[in-house]
Protein backbone atom coordinates (compact mmCIF):
# COMPACT_ATOMS: atom_id res chain seq x y z
CA UNK A 1 0.00 0.00 0.00
CA UNK A 2 1.25 3.50 -1.14
CA UNK A 3 1.65 6.70 0.70
CA UNK A 4 -0.83 8.19 -1.06
CA UNK A 5 -3.46 4.97 -1.00
CA UNK A 6 -2.62 5.04 2.38
CA UNK A 7 -3.09 9.37 3.00
CA UNK A 8 -6.83 8.97 1.33
CA UNK A 9 -7.98 6.30 3.58
CA UNK A 10 -6.76 7.81 6.75
CA UNK A 11 -9.00 11.14 5.40
CA UNK A 12 -11.96 8.69 4.49
CA UNK A 13 -11.67 6.58 7.79
CA UNK A 14 -11.69 10.60 9.76
CA UNK A 15 -14.46 11.50 7.38
CA UNK A 16 -16.07 8.12 8.78
CA UNK A 17 -15.66 9.23 12.41
CA UNK A 18 -16.90 12.72 11.96
CA UNK A 19 -20.27 11.08 9.91
CA UNK A 20 -20.55 8.91 13.02
CA UNK A 21 -20.79 11.28 15.45
CA UNK A 22 -23.10 13.62 13.45
CA UNK A 23 -25.97 11.27 13.47
CA UNK A 24 -26.16 11.18 17.64
CA UNK A 25 -25.69 14.61 17.72
CA UNK A 26 -28.77 15.04 15.18
CA UNK A 27 -31.27 12.01 16.98
CA UNK A 28 -30.34 13.69 20.35
CA UNK A 29 -31.62 17.29 18.33
CA UNK A 30 -34.66 15.31 17.09
CA UNK A 31 -35.84 15.26 20.46
CA UNK A 32 -36.44 18.43 20.68
CA UNK A 33 -36.76 20.03 17.26
CA UNK A 34 -38.34 18.83 14.03
CA UNK A 35 -36.86 17.46 10.97
CA UNK A 36 -37.48 20.33 8.91
CA UNK A 37 -36.08 22.50 11.47
CA UNK A 38 -33.05 20.65 12.10
CA UNK A 39 -32.51 20.57 8.51
CA UNK A 40 -32.52 24.50 8.46
CA UNK A 41 -30.69 25.21 11.61
CA UNK A 42 -28.17 22.89 11.21
CA UNK A 43 -27.10 24.70 7.80
CA UNK A 44 -26.26 27.91 9.70
CA UNK A 45 -22.97 26.19 10.97
CA UNK A 46 -22.27 25.07 7.59
CA UNK A 47 -22.43 28.33 5.75
CA UNK A 48 -20.52 30.06 8.59
CA UNK A 49 -17.41 27.04 8.15
CA UNK A 50 -17.34 26.60 4.38
CA UNK A 51 -16.94 30.29 3.97
CA UNK A 52 -14.39 30.70 6.66
CA UNK A 53 -13.15 27.76 4.76
CA UNK A 54 -12.96 29.46 1.54
CA UNK A 55 -12.15 32.93 2.65
CA UNK A 56 -8.55 31.12 4.64
CA UNK A 57 -7.90 28.75 1.25
CA UNK A 58 -8.19 31.22 -1.05
CA UNK A 59 -9.42 34.80 -0.22
CA UNK A 60 -12.23 36.94 -0.74
CA UNK A 61 -12.10 36.90 -4.69
CA UNK A 62 -13.17 33.37 -4.53
CA UNK A 63 -16.62 33.89 -3.95
CA UNK A 64 -17.16 34.62 -7.35
CA UNK A 65 -20.35 33.65 -9.01
CA UNK A 66 -19.30 30.59 -10.75
CA UNK A 67 -21.52 29.85 -14.84
CA UNK A 68 -24.71 29.60 -14.30
CA UNK A 69 -24.65 25.83 -15.45
CA UNK A 70 -22.07 25.29 -13.30
CA UNK A 71 -23.98 26.37 -10.35
CA UNK A 72 -26.97 25.06 -11.16
CA UNK A 73 -25.15 20.87 -11.40
CA UNK A 74 -24.21 22.20 -7.65
CA UNK A 75 -27.59 23.05 -7.22
CA UNK A 76 -29.04 19.90 -7.85
CA UNK A 77 -26.39 17.60 -6.43
CA UNK A 78 -26.47 19.47 -2.90
CA UNK A 79 -30.17 19.24 -3.08
CA UNK A 80 -30.88 15.37 -3.89
CA UNK A 81 -27.77 14.31 -1.77
CA UNK A 82 -27.61 16.63 1.61
CA UNK A 83 -31.23 18.24 1.30
CA UNK A 84 -33.93 15.16 0.22
CA UNK A 85 -31.30 13.18 1.45
CA UNK A 86 -30.64 14.02 4.54
CA UNK A 87 -34.20 14.40 5.39
CA UNK A 88 -35.33 11.13 4.67
CA UNK A 89 -32.03 10.28 7.00
CA UNK A 90 -33.71 12.54 9.97
CA UNK A 91 -37.06 10.80 9.45
CA UNK A 92 -35.21 7.11 9.49
CA UNK A 93 -33.55 7.47 12.62
CA UNK A 94 -36.32 7.80 15.04
CA UNK A 95 -37.67 5.01 13.87
CA UNK A 96 -34.98 2.68 13.78
CA UNK A 97 -31.95 4.68 16.42
CA UNK A 98 -29.04 5.39 15.44
CA UNK A 99 -27.19 1.88 16.10
CA UNK A 100 -29.30 0.55 13.50
CA UNK A 101 -29.61 3.73 11.01
CA UNK A 102 -26.59 4.60 10.59
CA UNK A 103 -25.35 0.59 8.99
CA UNK A 104 -28.13 0.50 7.29
CA UNK A 105 -28.02 3.85 5.46
CA UNK A 106 -23.73 2.70 5.00
CA UNK A 107 -25.22 0.64 2.33
CA UNK A 108 -24.82 3.22 -0.19
CA UNK A 109 -21.59 1.56 -1.79
CA UNK A 110 -24.36 -1.16 -2.61
CA UNK A 111 -25.38 1.60 -5.44
CA UNK A 112 -22.11 4.40 -5.12
CA UNK A 113 -19.71 1.75 -6.56
CA UNK A 114 -21.50 0.24 -9.78
CA UNK A 115 -22.57 4.09 -10.78
CA UNK A 116 -18.58 5.27 -10.19
CA UNK A 117 -17.80 2.36 -12.66
CA UNK A 118 -20.89 3.52 -15.28
CA UNK A 119 -20.50 6.98 -14.84
CA UNK A 120 -16.91 7.88 -14.18
CA UNK A 121 -14.70 5.25 -15.62
CA UNK A 122 -13.62 3.76 -12.74
CA UNK A 123 -11.78 0.40 -13.01
CA UNK A 124 -13.86 -2.69 -11.98
CA UNK A 125 -11.79 -4.35 -9.37
CA UNK A 126 -13.00 -7.74 -8.15
CA UNK A 127 -11.12 -6.83 -4.02
CA UNK A 128 -13.98 -3.69 -3.68
CA UNK A 129 -16.55 -6.28 -4.87
CA UNK A 130 -15.98 -8.55 -2.33
CA UNK A 131 -15.98 -5.67 0.30
CA UNK A 132 -19.25 -4.08 -1.06
CA UNK A 133 -20.82 -7.79 0.09
CA UNK A 134 -19.30 -8.41 3.13
CA UNK A 135 -20.31 -4.69 3.66
CA UNK A 136 -23.71 -5.72 2.88
CA UNK A 137 -23.91 -8.99 4.59
CA UNK A 138 -23.06 -7.11 7.82
CA UNK A 139 -26.36 -5.29 7.34
CA UNK A 140 -28.66 -7.77 6.71
CA UNK A 141 -27.21 -9.33 9.97
CA UNK A 142 -28.04 -5.92 11.78
CA UNK A 143 -31.47 -5.77 10.99
CA UNK A 144 -32.73 -9.42 11.66
CA UNK A 145 -35.12 -9.36 14.15
CA UNK A 146 -35.15 -5.80 14.06
CA UNK A 147 -39.33 -5.49 14.12
CA UNK A 148 -39.28 -7.85 17.36
CA UNK A 149 -37.38 -5.39 19.16
CA UNK A 150 -39.29 -3.46 17.85
CA UNK A 151 -42.93 -2.51 19.50
CA UNK A 152 -44.03 -0.25 16.42
CA UNK A 153 -43.41 -2.94 13.34
CA UNK A 154 -45.21 0.04 10.61
CA UNK A 155 -42.69 2.93 12.21
CA UNK A 156 -39.98 0.06 11.40
CA UNK A 157 -40.79 -0.44 7.69
CA UNK A 158 -41.13 3.49 7.38
CA UNK A 159 -37.80 3.98 8.75
CA UNK A 160 -36.44 1.50 6.26
CA UNK A 161 -37.89 2.79 3.52
CA UNK A 162 -36.95 6.12 4.16
CA UNK A 163 -32.82 4.53 4.80
CA UNK A 164 -33.47 3.21 1.44
CA UNK A 165 -34.14 6.38 -0.22
CA UNK A 166 -31.08 8.45 1.37
CA UNK A 167 -28.93 5.96 0.36
CA UNK A 168 -30.07 6.19 -3.11
CA UNK A 169 -29.76 9.91 -2.85
CA UNK A 170 -26.53 9.46 -0.96
CA UNK A 171 -25.43 8.10 -4.17
CA UNK A 172 -26.35 10.12 -6.56
CA UNK A 173 -24.28 12.64 -4.33
CA UNK A 174 -21.36 11.06 -4.09
CA UNK A 175 -20.86 10.42 -8.15
CA UNK A 176 -22.19 13.71 -9.01
CA UNK A 177 -19.53 15.42 -6.28
CA UNK A 178 -16.49 13.85 -8.04
CA UNK A 179 -17.72 15.20 -11.35
CA UNK A 180 -17.40 18.39 -10.20
CA UNK A 181 -14.22 18.27 -8.60
CA UNK A 182 -13.03 18.72 -11.43
CA UNK A 183 -14.53 21.70 -12.57
CA UNK A 184 -14.33 23.21 -9.71
CA UNK A 185 -11.73 23.85 -6.78
CA UNK A 186 -13.24 22.19 -3.55
CA UNK A 187 -13.39 24.96 -1.19
CA UNK A 188 -15.57 26.59 -3.87
CA UNK A 189 -17.60 23.41 -4.46
CA UNK A 190 -18.02 23.27 -0.56
CA UNK A 191 -19.30 27.04 -0.70
CA UNK A 192 -21.72 27.39 -2.98
CA UNK A 193 -23.35 23.69 -1.79
CA UNK A 194 -23.45 25.34 1.43
CA UNK A 195 -25.22 28.10 0.17
CA UNK A 196 -27.73 25.71 -1.69
CA UNK A 197 -28.30 23.74 1.13
CA UNK A 198 -29.00 26.58 3.08
CA UNK A 199 -31.49 28.53 0.99
CA UNK A 200 -33.18 25.34 -0.13
CA UNK A 201 -33.54 23.90 3.64
CA UNK A 202 -35.01 27.16 5.59
CA UNK A 203 -37.41 27.73 1.86
CA UNK A 204 -38.73 23.85 3.16
CA UNK A 205 -38.77 25.19 6.37
CA UNK A 206 -41.38 28.23 5.68
CA UNK A 207 -43.18 26.16 3.38
CA UNK A 208 -43.58 22.57 4.83
CA UNK A 209 -43.68 23.62 8.85
CA UNK A 210 -47.24 24.76 9.29
CA UNK A 211 -47.45 24.59 12.91
CA UNK A 212 -44.39 26.72 12.98
CA UNK A 213 -42.99 27.07 16.86
CA UNK A 214 -41.06 30.39 17.82
CA UNK A 215 -36.85 29.28 16.38
CA UNK A 216 -36.27 31.35 19.92
CA UNK A 217 -37.16 28.67 22.20
CA UNK A 218 -34.42 26.59 20.97
CA UNK A 219 -30.76 27.50 23.18
CA UNK A 220 -28.43 26.30 24.70
CA UNK A 221 -27.23 23.36 24.49
CA UNK A 222 -29.54 22.18 21.98
CA UNK A 223 -28.84 25.02 19.60
CA UNK A 224 -24.89 24.33 20.13
CA UNK A 225 -25.65 20.71 19.47
CA UNK A 226 -27.40 21.16 15.85
CA UNK A 227 -25.17 24.04 15.00
CA UNK A 228 -22.01 21.59 15.69
CA UNK A 229 -23.75 18.78 13.86
CA UNK A 230 -23.71 21.14 10.67
CA UNK A 231 -20.00 21.95 11.38
CA UNK A 232 -18.87 18.19 11.91
CA UNK A 233 -21.23 16.00 9.42
CA UNK A 234 -21.55 18.43 6.69
CA UNK A 235 -18.15 20.91 6.12
CA UNK A 236 -15.55 18.66 7.82
CA UNK A 237 -17.07 15.55 7.43
CA UNK A 238 -17.47 16.64 3.56
CA UNK A 239 -14.15 18.15 3.10
CA UNK A 240 -12.30 14.94 4.17
CA UNK A 241 -14.41 12.41 1.86
CA UNK A 242 -13.96 14.95 -0.83
CA UNK A 243 -10.17 15.17 -0.53
CA UNK A 244 -10.01 11.64 0.13
CA UNK A 245 -11.19 11.01 -3.19
CA UNK A 246 -8.03 13.14 -4.55
CA UNK A 247 -5.91 9.89 -3.84
CA UNK A 248 -8.20 6.69 -3.97
CA UNK A 249 -10.94 5.95 -5.68
CA UNK A 250 -14.54 6.49 -5.01
CA UNK A 251 -15.59 2.99 -4.57
CA UNK A 252 -12.31 2.71 -2.26
CA UNK A 253 -13.52 5.86 -0.54
CA UNK A 254 -17.02 5.13 -0.29
CA UNK A 255 -16.41 1.77 1.25
CA UNK A 256 -13.57 2.74 4.32
CA UNK A 257 -16.46 5.41 5.00
CA UNK A 258 -18.45 2.14 5.56
CA UNK A 259 -16.63 2.20 8.90
CA UNK A 260 -19.08 4.67 10.17
CA UNK A 261 -21.47 2.10 11.49
CA UNK A 262 -18.96 0.47 13.85
CA UNK A 263 -17.85 3.56 14.87
CA UNK A 264 -21.69 5.10 15.63
CA UNK A 265 -22.90 1.93 17.31
CA UNK A 266 -20.43 2.96 20.21
CA UNK A 267 -20.83 6.67 20.13
CA UNK A 268 -24.77 5.76 21.03
CA UNK A 269 -23.75 3.03 23.08
CA UNK A 270 -21.76 5.51 25.32
CA UNK A 271 -24.38 8.44 24.51
CA UNK A 272 -27.67 7.43 24.04
CA UNK A 273 -27.80 4.28 25.83
CA UNK A 274 -28.60 1.94 22.95
CA UNK A 275 -27.90 -1.79 23.12
CA UNK A 276 -24.91 -2.96 21.70
CA UNK A 277 -25.89 -6.97 21.52
CA UNK A 278 -23.78 -9.77 20.13
CA UNK A 279 -25.94 -9.81 16.84
CA UNK A 280 -25.25 -6.36 16.15
CA UNK A 281 -21.72 -6.63 17.05
CA UNK A 282 -21.36 -9.57 14.44
CA UNK A 283 -22.82 -7.19 11.75
CA UNK A 284 -20.22 -4.36 12.32
CA UNK A 285 -17.54 -6.95 12.39
CA UNK A 286 -18.43 -7.75 8.30
CA UNK A 287 -18.80 -4.43 7.97
CA UNK A 288 -15.23 -3.80 9.43
CA UNK A 289 -13.72 -7.00 7.64
CA UNK A 290 -15.22 -5.72 4.28
CA UNK A 291 -13.67 -2.25 4.78
CA UNK A 292 -10.46 -3.45 5.81
CA UNK A 293 -10.27 -5.67 2.73
CA UNK A 294 -9.52 -2.52 1.18
CA UNK A 295 -5.87 -2.43 2.67
CA UNK A 296 -4.58 -5.52 1.20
Amino acid sequence: MNISFAWGVLLALASAAIWALAPVLYRRCLDHVSSLELGALRTLGYLASAGLFLLAAEGPSAFELPSLPLLGAIFVSAVIWLVLGDLLYFLALPRLGVSIGVPFTSAYPLIAVPASWIFLGEPFRPIVFLATILIVAGLVILTLRLEEETPEKKAVAAGLLFAFGTICCWSFGIVTNRMLMAQVAIARLEWWRSVALTAVSWLLYLVGERRRKPLARVRGGVLFEILLSGVLGLTVGNLLFTFSMNYISVDVATCVASLRPFLAALFAFVVLGETLSLRKSAGIACVVIGALLLSV
